[in-house]
């Protein structure tokens, strides 16, 4: 018997930003051949920085649309021993340490899901990478 389940894709924040500002991945985002599930975390970073009412609604409409992943209690517990590993090896000063904690959870969630886990931030995803297998396209 073949299996029929789809492939599942997170989208990091900064596809969607990098989206909405340009429209840099609007082809890739229509050819996708993954079924996009939303993190949380995303959400709630996207949900901090909207101000306009355009972005507002963008927001809600991600909500509404796509099934939202959340992290649970030891994804959380795992991400706090993650980003200290990462701390001690990269040097990372505390704003840089809360930004990969979210960095982190998302990971975390994708890799729980079985979910590929799409970004622009390559840097950061590349780290995390070095203390968690998950699998990850950079684009």
């Amino acid at each position: 018997m073949t299996s029929t389940a789809a492939n599942l894709a997170i989208l990091d924040t900064s596809v969607y930003i990098d989206n909405l500002r340009s429209g840099r991945f609007k082809q890739e985002i229509l050819d996708f051949k993954f079924v996009i599930r939303l993190s949380a975390v995303v959400l709630a970073e996207l949900s901090r920085g909207a101000r306009s009412r355009e972005m507002k609604r963008f927001v809600d409409d991600l909500a509404k649309n796509l099934r939202i992943i959340v992290p649970n209690d030891r994804e959380w517990i795992q991400s706090g021993r993650i980003v200290n590993r990462l701390v001690a090896a990269r040097g990372f000063d505390i704003h840089k340490t809360r930004e990969i904690h979210f960095d982190v959870l998302i990971a975390l969630t994708a890799r729980r899901i079985g979910a590929y886990l799409v970004t622009c931030n390559v840097d950061d995803f590349t780290a995390v990478r070095e203390f968690l297998d998950f699998n990850l396209v950079c684009w």
